[in-house]
């Protein structure tokens, strides 16, 4: 079958107004809902969600062109926020807790269709998960009279609500694909076990990313993993690689319960080193995860040995993780669903960097002096960002180094060796630039003491310099995408 196929207007930007006053009319019962019904505001907040959710699902249906739809989405990205800032639309926002979860609603499905738009039953069957399978999961948490709750990042989630999270996924998929396989063509053909695999793979990813969600996070992380882990398995599939990721699966999810128990990983760490432990290797198989682990296993092993920070602190959270991996996975994604050369190669500068500067602090731990800042030389505390030492400069090396020797033993070029390691060391280099100069510093109220993290004590701390936004999560991100750029400048161009 051939998409559209129904245009109610030749032009599509007639369509596109439709579909734009259709959502507002949906919007406006929810005010109204809200208003003079006297309807929950959760309630109102889920009608809309389920509802524009399952309307903006069909446009592969209706529109030609991915423009309209991305259009819609983009605007409503503007009017979310604006109205999330000026606290109105109620109807739409109201909940029980602080979330950006109207804003990051049509993010999610600007990406999916400016990238899944040519695999129509993926974005569909992503976006149904999301209103669906999401608002199922709440309804059932909130309706268990003594739900059993669990926290492994920062918002609270029930069991029964994961549980049902889990299982509305699982039928989604399962009965969404074996309908449009019929729809779209006869020879699209998944046997019954693929097709049972396919629908649990999916539903535990999405289960497990609605779960480490944050303030309405789950709206783009849901339809997100949920449309890439989709097409992982059934091209791991086509290309009989399946058995092997599925082994992988596994595997990793005991390593990572593993590393959870040594206390290396806190909960949301965990769980965000699984699910990027997929998607890499999903995508590239050895050559992605054993870069990472040698990363994230010698990392590790050189914390425990210094035993210079207390447990909880040392336990790598979900943001940590994503920002020393979150670059390097998502160079493989592209690479994966948008083949280019060198892409290897980068991601190997983007890891190589994240090793520098973990290494760098790790092992400058041991040194006798307290470092200097790289810029003004003026003594500071050992573990502060942008200090440096001889003995932290020699595990900056060692760590790139490391990462490179993995390289040539997964068949990189010899000739790239050194320039592996010199894109570790730069980016490694920056960093401590960008932590003595840009980092955002905080003040604890309760005990005075200047801080990097926004929260001490058991309490918000009060931000007295630096970039507000540039933590020191942001600046290690920034390090692996240098990484990665020197990788490109002197091997690529």
């Amino acid at each position: 079958m051939n998409l559209p196929i129904f245009q109610p207007f030749v032009n599509e930007w007639m369509t596109f107004g439709f579909f734009f006053i259709g959502i507002l009319v949906l919007v406006g019962s929810a005010e109204f809902m809200l208003s003079k019904l006297n309807v929950h505001p959760e309630s109102s907040r889920k009608f809309v969600h389920v509802l524009v959710g399952i309307l903006v699902a069909t446009c592969p249906f209706i529109f030609k062109s991915n423009l309209q739809p991305m259009s819609l989405a983009a605007i409503f990205m503007v009017v979310n926020a604006i109205s999330l800032k000026s606290e109105s639309l109620k109807g739409m926002h109201s909940t029980d807790r602080k979330t950006y979860g109207t804003v990051y609603f049509p993010i999610s499905f600007l990406i999916l269709a400016a990238f899944f738009w040519e695999k129509p039953i993926t974005l569909i069957l992503s976006m149904l998960v999301m209103a669906l399978a999401d608002t199922t999961a709440g309804i059932a948490g909130s309706k268990s009279e003594q739900p059993r709750r669990f926290t492994l990042w920062k918002d609270s989630k029930s069991l029964e609500g994961s549980t049902a999270m889990f299982l509305a996924a699982f039928f989604i998929i399962y009965i969404g694909t074996d309908f449009f396989a019929w729809i779209f063509s006869a020879a699209f053909f998944i046997p019954l076990p693929i097709l049972i695999g396919l629908a649990g793979f999916v539903g535990m990813t999405a289960t497990l990313a609605e779960s480490v969600s944050c303030k309405g996070s789950d709206n783009l992380s849901v339809p997100l993993i949920t449309a890439v882990t989709y097409e992982l398995y059934l091209i791991n599939y086509t290309h009989g690689t399946l058995p092997i990721l599925l082994l992988w699966t596994i595997g990793s999810g005991i390593i990572f319960l593993y590393a959870f128990r040594l206390k290396t990983l806190s909960a949301s760490g965990t769980a965000g080193a699984f699910l990027m432990g997929v998607l890499v290797f999903g995508t590239n198989g050895i050559h992605g995860v054993v870069p990472l682990l040698t990363f994230f296993i010698f990392s590790s092993f050189i914390s425990k040995i210094g035993n210079q920070k207390n447990t909880k602190e040392s336990r790598r959270d979900i943001i940590q993780v994503l920002a020393n991996g979150g670059v390097g996975t998502l160079i493989l994604l592209w690479n994966f669903f948008f083949p280019f050369d060198g892409a290897f190669l980068l991601f190997l500068g983007s890891v190589a960097a994240a090793a520098a500067d973990t290494w760098a602090t790790e092992i400058g731990y041991f040194s006798r002096s307290n470092p200097r800042q790289l810029l003004s030389f003026k003594r500071v505390e050992k573990g502060t960002s942008g200090g440096v030492t001889i003995l932290g400069t020699f595990g900056s090396l060692l760590g790139t180094a490391s990462i490179a020797s993995v390289g040539l033993l997964l068949g990189m070029h010899p000739e790239n060796f050194w320039i592996i390691i010199g894109a570790g060391f730069i980016g490694s280099f920056a960093d401590s630039i960008l932590g003595g100069t840009m980092q955002a510093r905080f003040n604890c109220e309760s005990c005075g003491k200047e801080t990097e993290k926004r929260e001490h004590c058991g309490s918000i701390a009060q931000h007295v310099r630096g970039l507000n936004w540039m933590d020191n999560d942001m600046v290690n991100f920034i390090n692996t995408i240098i990484g990665a750029l020197i990788v490109y400048f002197f091997i690529l161009i």
